[in-house]
């Protein structure tokens, strides 16, 4: 693939990955996929059921639940950088996607002051073959 220095990009993510496909001259090439460091589900070494929901005795009391909720949230975090760091070439950016994760991370690049003046669009859109996340961004460049 040749590598072409793209202006605008087509990000499509969710939590557990990023799909980059830039965008020039009416044309819409993959870029890169970028795997979050974020686990669905957490099972520590050693882990035992968390007990704290069935009983009201103290000594069963767990922090499993907050332990895990800072571990998804670090990991979130970091994930989030991760998209940062790799936008920064781009004028142009088109978030798509199913979930939450793209509104979280246009949030993050509007309060990141050095992707001021970056144009960012947001759009729903379910889970895409390559194909047609191909068709995707080159029909919204177009537009």
């Amino acid at each position: 693939m040749e590598n072409k220095n793209f202006k605008s990009v087509g990000i499509w993510l969710d939590q557990s990955k990023a799909h980059f496909i830039g965008f020039e001259e009416g044309e819409a090439m993959f870029i890169e996929t970028l795997i979050s460091p974020h686990e669905r589900i957490k099972r520590e070494e050693g882990e035992e059921n968390d007990t704290s929901r069935f009983s009201s005795n103290p000594n069963h009391l767990s922090n499993n639940e907050y332990r895990k909720n800072n571990i998804t949230q670090n990991e979130l975090n970091e994930y989030y950088k991760m998209l940062v760091d790799k936008i920064g070439k781009f004028d142009d950016i088109l978030l798509f996607g199913p979930g939450k994760a793209k509104e979280q991370f246009k949030n993050r690049i509007s309060e990141n002051k050095s992707l001021n003046g970056k144009w960012v669009s947001v759009q729903n859109a379910d889970k895409m073959t390559d194909n047609q996340l191909l068709a995707f961004v080159r029909e919204f460049y177009k537009s």
